[in-house]
């Protein structure tokens, strides 16, 4: 047998002893109270709309670095970083507020080809394979030639910048510089006779680079190349106080 858990009682009162205990177990079970749980300050209430910014929160926006908007004198640009702000938006049931963002642009830019040249060479041209090389941006330009502009002169000879496959139905790049090539492109269909003898097709070249895909400020995927040539186009106009001399406008 087991050691009683009261010894030198006898089994009467050892008994009885229980009986005590969980008549005494059961009375506090029976007076318990369930205590209220306070309602936290920072408890969320469904239904209601709610506007955060990282100092309410105690935290520090991230560090915006310095723009970078190179003059066009200097050479093509192939690094540019630019400050905005976003509109503000609603994405389902959530509101963003308009807030500044700072966005990067770094383009590789092809070899020179002279329109001559991609005429009868077309394995030069961008692919029409592979989706990477359907979105970009190019320049029609005058190698070696300085070209004077209302506030400086260009040294890159830039006559025109455009932009391919920047959304569903447009031409991929490797159409857009096909046209160049053939002298249908609007940009050169509209020559004159007087800027023909200045600017002979034969001597005319194009460059172009692929800007794949970015995310816009709704997180939507979408192509890159319309922002790649407006932020061409901003930063020529910078420059020279105008756009380049076959685009009608920026």
């Amino acid at each position: 047998m087991g050691q009683r858990a009261f010894p030198g009682l006898p089994l009467i009162s050892y008994a009885a002893k229980y009986k005590s205990l969980l008549t005494h177990a059961w009375r506090v079970i029976a007076e318990a109270r369930v205590v209220p749980i306070e309602k936290d300050d920072d408890e969320i209430e469904y239904g209601k709309l709610y506007v955060h910014n990282l100092e309410d929160n105690g935290l520090h926006p991230p560090k915006v670095t310095e723009d970078i908007w190179p003059h066009w004198s200097e050479g093509v640009p192939t690094r540019l970083r630019s400050t905005a702000w976003t509109p503000a938006f609603w994405h389902g049931k959530v509101y963003h507020k308009a807030r500044p963002t700072q966005d990067s642009l770094e383009l590789m830019w092809s070899a020179p080809q002279l329109l001559s040249v991609l005429s009868e060479n077309y394995h030069l041209l961008p692919s029409g394979k592979f989706s990477s090389q359907w979105n970009g941006v190019y320049r029609l330009f005058l190698p070696d030639t300085i070209i004077d502009r209302f506030c400086g002169k260009d040294p890159t000879g830039t006559l025109y910048l455009g932009r391919a496959g920047s959304k569903r139905g447009w031409s991929i790049l490797r159409t857009r510089i096909q046209e160049i090539a053939r002298g249908t492109h609007h940009a050169t269909r509209g020559f004159s006779d007087l800027v023909r003898q200045k600017y002979p097709w034969e001597s005319l070249a194009v460059d172009w680079a692929y800007t794949g895909n970015i995310l816009n400020y709704e997180g939507e995927t979408i192509p890159g190349a319309k922002r790649a040539e407006s932020w061409l186009l901003r930063c020529y106009n910078d420059s020279f106080g105008e756009y380049p001399p076959m685009n009608q406008e920026g």
